[in-house]
């Protein structure tokens, strides 16, 4: 047994055991309801609803990517079509059995279809999904149709699945194919404003919160389908990397241009983010920019500063668009992941900050008879953040310098990667700097009074900036909210089982056939 294959059998034995544990979780949740929960009064949507808007967005954009294939006809990116669309059911899923596990009642969901009222942007919401969740289905039938016939009509466990998935189906015939395919352009014509309702109207429950600043407004939906659109990109990028059976120069083919789409999708995900915080600091609305210093400098600062914006924002985009890492399906794929991971960061920070602070003074003293919320301060001292921060800014010079030395390396070794003169300047120029400036840091740091040197991000602004520094201090940020093992575990298990389900499908279906495109 090769180690690659025991590394991947362990990999499944975590999974599944984190799965195990994490629905175990899920059935003491539904046993003794919210109360396992650390919501309160104050903050009602906490770690799940972060999960719901996740999974729905990174549904829609995979989808959204599918209709590039059925509906606008580019066929670079057919052999993805199948993949997007079942990565798009399996997130759907996923985000649905969030929004179940939120619900104060689990069994009474069926209410909703009971009492219907028009004028609730939730209810609405429930009737796209349900319309998308058929669109999805008859889709990927369609599309597998002839492929699942062909299984069908060998033998074993799986040929007896294919049969039934068939639904009793037995023609092949190319009239046929070209009949599915009518139907699919259909469906994909359909699905286009239902997916885009799917996602922009989950954000749209936030945009008409008139009570938080932080979400009211036009521009919210818009963000949200933007940022569905380089998750789902980012999800097929990393799938197509690691997971997919297409021969190696497809693979390769396939990643990069998936990478690069999922880089020019999540740029422009940045500019809307640069656009609501400069607007938001400079308007100074109190409820606002409290929300913003919430997130960038509260207990939670590192989910912004190192998880969505470092580590599934700028790394991604460095390692997909620089030309040695670029060119590598390895590493575009693993900045794929990356995305992926930094939006659920997003996700965290559209949710809870905003309902951290409390719309009236005194609203958490005034209901004495219930639950006090929980009150999450850093868990670690002043003292340790400040080092933390500083260790990150080494660790991204060093990373710099790091990339440097290779391409000058790589430089002498490989004729290939050979650097012009102007451009082995400009590299020990940057590696330069970037020594120069760990050198400096660490004798400011280490050095007492001998250098002086702030690298607090308010003490910075500050000197830069001037008055906006009074706007920026972190001060005494408390969020009334932080999610319990409850929530982690039974979150880690709708996830893992999500994995399971996904790969059990992956091995199952047809989805990388070229029948039916």
């Amino acid at each position: 047994m090769t180690l690659k294959r025991i590394l991947v059998i362990l990999v499944w034995i975590a999974i599944l055991a984190i799965t195990l544990v994490g629905l175990g979780a899920v059935v003491i949740r539904a046993i003794n309801g919210l109360g396992v929960t650390n919501l309160n009064y104050i903050v009602p949507w906490g770690l799940w609803v972060a999960f719901y808007i996740y999974f729905i967005g990174l549904s829609a954009g995979s989808f959204l990517l599918s209709t590039m294939v059925y509906v606008f006809g580019v066929k670079r990116f057919e052999p993805v079509g199948r993949i997007a669309l079942f990565s798009a059911l399996m997130a759907l899923i996923a985000g649905l059995l969030f929004v179940l596990l939120d619900l104060g009642h689990m069994e009474r969901f069926w209410t909703v279809f009971a009492r219907r009222n028009l004028l609730s942007v939730l209810s609405i919401e429930i009737h796209f999904y349900i319309l998308y969740i058929i669109i999805l289905c008859l889709e990927l039938w369609l599309l597998m149709r002839r492929d699942l016939i062909r299984c069908g009509q060998g033998e074993g466990w799986q040929a007896t699945f294919c049969r039934i998935l068939a639904l009793g189906s037995k023609d092949l015939s190319e009239a046929s194919a070209r009949r599915d395919m009518r139907w699919v352009k259909v469906l994909g014509i359909i699905g286009l404003p239902t997916a885009i309702g799917v996602h922009g109207g989950t954000g749209a429950l936030f945009a008409v919160v008139k009570a938080r600043p932080m979400w009211y407004g036009p521009l919210f939906p818009i963000i949200f389908i933007v940022s569905a659109l380089a998750s789902g990109a980012a999800l097929l990028t990393f799938v197509v990397a690691f997971f997919s059976r297409f021969p190696a120069p497809q693979r390769k083919e396939l990643t990069l241009m998936l990478g690069k789409l999922a880089a020019g999708i999540l740029a422009f995900d940045l500019l809307l983010m640069w656009s609501e915080f400069s607007v938001g600091f400079y308007g100074n609305i109190p409820e606002d920019v409290e929300v913003l210093k919430m997130m960038m400098f509260g207990p939670f600062w590192w989910v912004f500063w190192l998880q969505q914006i470092l580590f599934g924002a700028l790394v991604p985009i460095v390692l997909i668009l620089w030309p040695r890492t670029g060119r590598n399906p390895f590493w575009v794929g693993l900045a794929g992941l990356m995305i992926v991971v930094g939006i659920v960061g997003v996700r965290l920070n559209i949710v809870i900050p905003a309902l951290s602070l409390p719309v009236l003074p005194g609203l958490v003293e005034a209901y004495s008879v219930l639950p006090a919320p929980t009150v999450a301060t850093p868990a670690i001292s002043h003292g340790v953040i400040i080092w933390l921060q500083r260790g990150a800014i080494l660790l991204a010079l060093a990373t710099v310098i790091f990339f440097g030395v290779v391409a000058l390396y790589r430089s002498r070794r490989d004729p290939a990667a050979a650097l012009t003169p102007a451009q082995r300047a400009l590299d020990w120029a940057i590696s330069g700097v970037a020594a120069l400036a760990i050198a400096f840091l660490v004798v400011s740091w280490l050095g007492g009074g001998a250098v002086s040197l702030s690298v607090s991000s308010a003490n910075f602004l500050g000197n830069a900036f001037g008055g906006i520094a009074n706007i920026l201090q972190p001060g005494e940020l408390k969020s009334l909210y932080f999610p319990s093992p409850n929530e982690w575990l039974s979150s880690f298990g709708l996830i893992g089982f999500t994995i399971v389900l996904a790969a059990i499908g992956w091995q199952v279906l047809p989805l990388e056939s070229e029948e039916g495109h």
